[in-house]
């Protein structure tokens, strides 16, 4: 029997993802739950497993295309004697709930694929209630974590694999830092593209323990060549000779649609100030052994939230939207800060729901968790969507001065530059200070200068003394 799996519903808006990386081809014999896809949908990259056993006959896109809501994703020729799916399944009948409409396709494919298929030592599929793919049981069990005792933070309670590093350290199982990924899991696929991948698995040589020569570290014919030997490296362009023509696809191509509309529609205006962190870093400092006893890896970003979202209620228009059709300024009353973090192919900004009802503490572990979620492209569309303002930090790559691009419809992201210590002027004596300067990017449409210079001038107060804003 055929089966002619659909594209499930990615989530309340969204009519199209992105096929971003296949993990199966034309001939393949797949199991249920498998992982077939990547797709991209709002800057999310989302894991499509497969609802059924068999073998893949038909993929009806390559990578880099898009593929419509309900279209044909893929065909499968079912196992002997298996039925296929109702059509219910194949694509969620009922319209997303408000709660639910958000959640990425990863969620609409797991309802389709939730049972999963029992291995060696496992209990019957009927008696599992965890929902995690064949990957991240892999992982579970490299880690010695039992599935039952771990937390999922993925679409109705599925398991990632971040969740399940986070039982490990909780105690659930070995170090998930002393065991890894164990040796059946791959950490993250090669950058390269499909015909290096070809090219490799002609030659016989391994992707994953190869360094890229290529921009962004992607692995180049060149690298792959010189790898199998002196025999292979005759023909190809070493690196720095000729140019090489990479898809542009995935995130990359997200992002410069993105920044294209930002900068066609926002009046972009930069404004400048520097602050002295040396009181952040000293409380920071105090409060290591509470954090070290916590678990939470305490940097300075939490300190900077603390003190955005003080300004940001001071000057509330700098959280807000422009709705250009009816006229009007759309003030949020709620604080959904966006952290921009580097996903490799470029920067996805997660964003800390209800920023101002959490505390330090909770700041600091909820901005390492959406972190190690984008590295680990476990993220959900609904932690993308939604955000109010955002900040950007280059210093930890360096760099005196930038010029942010607005998250477009916000108003406003603040760049956070290299913090280094600097001599200053204060009080008659000349001393060395931790300074940092803070650069803030706004639509000149909505907020003039004079506004960025106060709200600056308030965000800087409050950092330079921290106490008033624990």
């Amino acid at each position: 029997m055929i089966y002619e799996f659909k594209l499930p519903d990615i989530g309340e808006g969204l009519t199209e993802g992105e096929v971003t990386r296949w993990h199966v081809k034309e001939g393949d014999p797949v199991a249920e739950n498998q992982p077939l896809c990547h797709v991209l949908t709002d800057k999310a990259e989302v894991e499509i497993p497969s609802p059924k056993a068999g073998r893949i006959v038909k993929l009806f896109a390559k990578t880099g295309e898009k593929v419509k809501v309900h279209a044909p994703l893929v065909s499968l020729e079912l196992e002997a004697g298996k039925s296929p799916a109702p059509a219910k399944a194949a694509a969620p009948a009922a319209k997303p709930s408000a709660k639910s409409a958000a959640q990425p396709a990863a969620q609409a494919a797991a309802k389709i694929a939730a049972k999963p298929a029992p291995g060696p030592a496992e209990q019957p599929a009927a008696a599992v209630k965890v929902l995690a793919t064949p990957r991240v049981r892999q992982l579970a069990k490299s880690l010695g974590v039992e599935l039952s005792q771990a937390r999922g933070s993925g679409p109705e309670g599925r398991l990632l694999e971040a969740d399940v590093r986070a039982a490990a350290s909780r105690g659930n199982g070995p170090s998930a830092a002393s065991q890894g990924a164990g040796p059946a899991v791959k950490s993250s696929p090669a950058n390269a593209t499909p015909a290096v991948r070809r090219l490799a698995a002609q030659l016989g040589v391994e992707l994953s323990g190869l360094s890229g020569s290529g921009p962004g570290g992607r692995i180049a014919e060149w690298d792959v060549r010189k790898a199998a030997g002196p025999a292979f490296i005759s023909g190809p362009e070493r690196p720095g000779q000729g140019e090489e023509r990479l898809p542009f696809i995935g995130i990359r191509r997200k992002i410069a649609e993105r920044m294209r509309r930002s900068v066609d529609t926002v009046a972009h205006v930069t404004h400048m100030d520097e602050c002295d962190m040396t009181e952040v870093l000293a409380l920071r400092q105090s409060l290591r052994p509470e954090a070290e006893r916590r678990k939470i890896k305490l940097t300075f970003l939490p300190f900077v939230l603390r003190a955005l979202i003080a300004a940001l209620k001071q000057f509330p228009h700098f959280n807000a939207s422009l709705d250009e059709e009816a006229g009007a300024l759309v003030v949020k009353r709620f604080y959904n800060i966006g952290v921009a973090v580097n996903a490799g192919q470029g920067l996805v900004v997660p964003n800390i729901k209800g920023a101002d009802g959490k505390d330090l503490w909770g700041l600091a572990a909820e901005t390492q968790e959406l972190a190690a979620r984008v590295r680990s492209r476990t993220i959900d569309v609904a932690s993308l969507q939604g955000g109010t303002f955002t900040i950007t930090n280059i210093g930890p790559i360096g760099g005196l001065f930038a010029t942010p691009i607005v998250n477009h419809p916000e108003v406003a992201i603040l760049g956070l530059m290299r913090m280094q210590k600097r001599p200053v002027w204060r009080d008659g004596g000349l001393f060395a200070r931790d300074m940092m300067n803070l650069v803030l990017s706004f639509d000149h449409r909505i907020v003039d200068g004079a506004d960025a210079a106060s709200f600056m001038n308030t965000l800087i107060k409050h950092l330079e003394n921290p106490r008033t804003i624990l």
